[in-house]
């Protein structure tokens, strides 16, 4: 079926929807149900502890639902989130909690998250929600990590979360013949998507079947529903 698109052009069939305002994206699904909407709270460090974290303020704020954070979670929820792409080449991989726990180890990484009856009443509490924190070193660049002067993670010392070797043939002989060789650093550039929509999330549960329904703007749709089904 796809070999028919090489080397021709493929048209587009989206664009006129989204051109003529009639595109469709995760906060129009929601209008008129009574929805409620979530802020987080998100670390200003790129790696510090995380001390008290009061929301005695916030808890004031007219409108606001409940407020969590990572102690507040339960059950697998409360555990790192999954792996996206497991390898048996990764020998010690991480990835972050949904909220984080005790450190955070980026810029941005959410602690806390407000829920309330609109985005604005929960911005304006996730505002009032006070956070220690002790900063640690950062850890920033290639160099830097391969270095190991710092740990990202305290279990890692040497901050390689996994070795891969990749050879065809007898390479050590190859390279005993070999006339001439070469050393070099490969450095792949960090890539970045432009969506219409950024990472947004609408779930709803159906009380008569007891189901959920989430609607995500990503392009990973099966990891979604294993890590949620997961979860569950």
């Amino acid at each position: 079926m796809v070999t028919r698109y090489i080397g021709a052009p493929v048209r587009r069939v989206e664009d006129l929807r989204l051109i003529t305002g009639n595109g469709r994206y995760t906060d129009d699904i929601g209008i008129g149900t009574g929805v409620l909407e979530v802020a987080f709270v998100r670390s200003p460090h790129a790696h510090a502890d995380i001390g008290e974290i009061d929301v005695t303020r916030a808890l004031d704020v007219p409108g606001v639902i409940a407020i969590y954070t990572h102690e507040d979670l339960e059950g697998a929820a409360a555990e790192p989130l999954p792996v996206l792409i497991p390898h048996p080449s990764m020998h010690a991989p991480r990835t972050g909690y949904a909220l984080a726990k005790d450190v955070v180890h980026h810029v941005g990484e959410p602690i806390a998250m407000v829920v309330a009856e609109s985005r604005s009443l929960a911005e304006d509490a996730a505002a009032l929600i006070d956070v220690e924190y002790r900063q640690l070193p950062a850890v920033v660049g290639i160099p830097a990590a391969r270095a190991a002067d710092h740990a990202v993670h305290r279990d890692i010392p040497d901050n390689i979360a996994a070795h891969l070797v990749q050879q065809v043939g007898d390479v050590d002989a190859g390279m005993d013949a070999a006339p001439h060789r070469l050393s070099f650093d490969l450095t792949i550039e960090r890539s970045c998507s432009m969506p219409l929509e950024g990472k947004a999330v609408h779930a709803r549960w159906d009380p008569d079947d007891r189901s959920l329904r989430v609607y995500s703007s990503t392009q990973t749709a099966t990891s979604v529903r294993a890590a949620s089904s997961g979860a569950a």
